[in-house]
């Protein structure tokens, strides 16, 4: 029996947030806010997942294949830099749209000095929870936003009757109209038509709105109604309540958003009437009711997996102050379990079904000019987000970004005609909610990458794996497998010694030295290769799984025997692009050459060669980075069977971050364990998920591999509910580093079970 382990379940603190960093998250998928917990004027940051500038529109560049054509025969000949320099003035389009937030709810009340303050978020059940006392009055607040119903509600209380007043009030960043009726404060707004993304300047240089009705942004509205045995009356803009001894705030958006080819203005969702009937419905319910199915809802998904860690255990610590004292002393094993459980309920609080896909900020963001716009960047932060969801068995949680791609597999085949003269569809590094697809402007670095298509497969096709769901396979996941493919059978072409490759081709945001400059563009890179080997042989393994035995089923063997392998460099480790190249920044955040190691599990310890130089180009690449980068190098190393090394690089990621120390691209966590880049991005909590559920399992289909990289610091402990490709779940106790019972749940007589302790 594992005991003596605490605080893995709940964040805890001894002061109100100052800063929106130090705040605490709920949310229902879309529903998002950030909660301050103040006492004096207590600050509710609000967020719907739909609210983003822009509208449907095309986006192509005239001469765009020919200049296409042209940087390839100049990258055929050596030519990187002409060929980059060619791709940068007349390949790329505009930046993608922003997400926005809805604005702010402010809860006004006389109390000004307080004592015996806590605030909780406890991820047992997605309530946050706050108590203090202030003028005689002991407070007590609960707080949650319910999947089922559709609302945040927040009650505020006194301990013993006592009777308060405070007043309500919303404010929006964007344009909107705010007033007061029924007792109730509803916002009527609209989103920008555009981010400015025709400027230079990124992130969203300026909001820009039309008139015009085709061209208007999103329609939202905001309502607000209390609840409460005190008076309520309006003044002005707000509501006022006084003399009670509970209130009761229930609170929704509603927007016009109708799916990447709708216009909202024009062609939206009816939002206004059922903005409102949603918080009436709440109401009618009752706060009590409403927790009690919150709760139901929520528990279905957080309880099928928990992670124990034995540890010394001692006296619960505010948690600011646990992740302080970590950096000196590493002692407090609760603190991994701690942020393993926080991954997994930011994943069922961002990504429901019914919601969008998680973006940059998961559903969490306070400016109008967020990082990246927020935007969904598919060189790899969308995909980590999603990296942990199928190991912790929350299939649902997939939804979300199976409808992003159901989308980009329509917007992207105008993209692969007018960009490559080619079938099928391509994403490159950047999209938004309205499927842009095509190259953004800005440096070749980052724009000139078309293998996020390939990349955003690779999630379809492991759904499968994990749930051995032939239906979905056939119906969903591999028609659009299927015409990514196209896209890369029609733009492969053959290298010198015949091989096949991707030309030009960039490793994400990487450059190396060419002549007396940087530049980005090769002739082929080793991510490129391996990310259209690593769709080849997915689709190949669909095919033989439904049966299909045809042109693109033939196309697509003899296509995987001829793609370039990688190569080794002189100095040991994967080479990046087709030859030797001087990195202009030898530690950059990127790893994108070890795709095929992670998450595409192409090498394996089998390929001696190849996996000792995947540990060698790690070694080089050094273990600090940004958060993302850290989470990613934790399953790296995982899948290098190294725990020790894995867990360094999660103890990086444990470094208290604030606004005024972050350091860009030295990553750590903020207060409230937001992964800070910095700036805050959540994709670093997802990918540690991932990262830690690797550690303790791996699989491949055929094997399922309990403890393969087990840190030595991780002495004793279980996990249960993990999942494993093949359809099945795990559970494993061990004891002095050593596996003492484990249990296999579903279909395992195919699967070879292998302990690796």
């Amino acid at each position: 029996m594992i005991k003596n382990y605490s605080s893995t379940d709940m964040l805890y603190y001894t002061a109100p947030a100052d800063i929106w960093e130090e705040a605490l998250p709920l949310g229902n998928g879309s529903l998002g806010a950030m909660l301050y917990s103040t006492v004096g004027e207590d600050l509710i940051s609000v967020n719907h997942d739909t609210l983003w500038t822009g509208h449907p529109a095309d986006v192509t560049r005239d001469g765009a294949f020919e200049a296409y054509k042209k940087a390839q025969q100049l990258a055929l000949s050596g030519k990187y830099k002409s060929a980059e320099k060619e791709l940068e003035k007349n390949f790329f389009t505009c930046w993608s749209q922003a997400y926005m937030p809805f604005g702010d709810i402010k809860l006004t009340f006389s109390a000004d000095k307080y004592k015996s303050y806590e605030r909780t978020l406890d991820l047992r059940n997605a309530v946050l929870s706050n108590s203090f006392e202030a003028d005689s009055v002991r407070f007590i607040k609960t707080a949650f936003i319910s999947k089922p119903d559709g609302v945040l509600a927040y009650k505020t209380e006194s301990e013993n009757g006592e009777k308060f007043s405070f007043s309500a009030e919303i404010t929006c960043p964007l344009k909107s109209d705010i007033r007061a009726e029924s007792n109730m404060i509803i916002t009527d707004g609209e989103c920008p038509s555009d981010a400015d993304t025709k400027s230079p300047k990124y992130p969203c240089n300026s909001l820009i709105y039309s008139d015009k009705a085709e061209e208007k942004g999103v329609l939202f509205r905001g309502a607000l109604s209390i609840e409460t045995d005190g008076k309520v009356t309006e003044n002005g803009a707000a509501l006022s309540v006084e003399g009670a001894t509970y209130a009761v705030i229930y609170f929704t958006v509603k927007t016009s958003y109708n799916g990447f080819d709708k216009r909202p203005a024009t062609e939206g969702r009816e939002y206004k009437n059922a903005c409102l009937e949603t918080v009436k419905s709440a109401m009618a319910l009752g706060f009590d009711r409403l927790l009690e199915r919150h709760i139901a809802d929520y528990t279905v998904l957080y309880n099928r997996v928990s992670l124990e860690l034995e540890t010394a255990g001692g006296a619960p610590a505010p948690t600011d102050e646990r992740i302080e004292r970590f950096s000196e002393n590493k002692s407090d094993l609760s603190l991994y379990a701690l942020l393993f459980n926080y991954g997994r309920y930011l994943l069922i609080a961002s990504s429901r079904e019914g919601s969008l896909a998680t973006n940059l900020q998961g559903i969490w963001s306070n400016s109008i000019k967020p990082p990246w716009n927020s935007n969904y960047t598919v060189n790899i932060n969308t995909e980590m987000n999603y990296w942990g969801v199928l190991p912790c068995n929350m299939r649902e949680l997939m939804q979300p970004y199976v409808e992003l791609m159901k989308g980009l597999c329509i917007a992207g085949k105008a993209t692969a005609k007018a960009f490559y003269n080619a079938r099928g569809f391509v994403v490159h590094h950047n999209t938004d909610i309205w499927g842009h697809c095509a190259p953004v402007q800005g440096s070749a670095s980052w724009a000139y990458w078309q293998g996020g298509s390939g990349w955003l497969c690779r999630a379809l096709f492991e759904i499968y794996e994990y749930t051995l769901d032939r239906e979905y396979l056939r119906e969903t996941a591999f028609p659009i497998m299927k015409k990514a493919a196209e896209f890369y059978l029609d733009t492969l072409i053959e290298d010198v010694d015949k091989s096949l490759i991707i030309c030009p081709a960039t490793s994400p945001e990487n450059k190396f030295v060419s002549g007396l400059s940087a530049s980005s563009v090769a002739k082929s890179t080793a991510m490129m290769n391996s990310i259209v080997l690593d769709l080849f042989m997915n689709c190949k393994k669909s095919c033989e799984a439904l049966g299909i035995n045809d042109a693109f089923y033939s196309d697509i063997c003899e296509s995987i025997k001829r793609i370039k392998p990688l190569e080794i460099g002189k100095n040991g480790a994967i080479l990046e692009w087709n030859e030797e190249l001087k990195e202009t920044e030898p530690h950059h955040r990127h790893v994108s050459h070890l795709y095929a190691l992670h998450p595409a599990g192409l090498i394996t310890k089998d390929d001696a060669e190849l996996f000792e130089a995947c540990r060698k180009t790690l070694e080089l690449r050094g273990d600090d980075g940004t958060g993302w980068s850290l989470a990613w190098k934790v399953n790296f190393w995982a899948r290098l069977l190294d725990g020790n090394r894995a867990l360094s690089l999660v103890d990086n990621l444990l470094r208290l971050v604030t606004p005024k120390n972050a350091k860009h691209h030295h990553g750590g966590v903020y207060a409230n364990l937001f992964d800070a880049h910095p700036p805050f991005q959540i994709d670093g909590n997802f990918g540690v998920l991932s990262g830690m559920c690797e550690m303790l399992l791996q699989s491949d289909g055929e094997s399922v591999y309990l403890l393969p990289a087990l840190p030595d610091k991780w002495q004793s402990g279980r996990i249960k509910g993990i999942a494993a490709r093949g359809g099945v779940t795990a559970d494993i106790e061990w004891k002095n580093g050593k596996i003492t019972d484990y249990r296999i749940y579903g279909d395992a007589e195919k699967l070879n079970i292998i302990l690796c302790r």
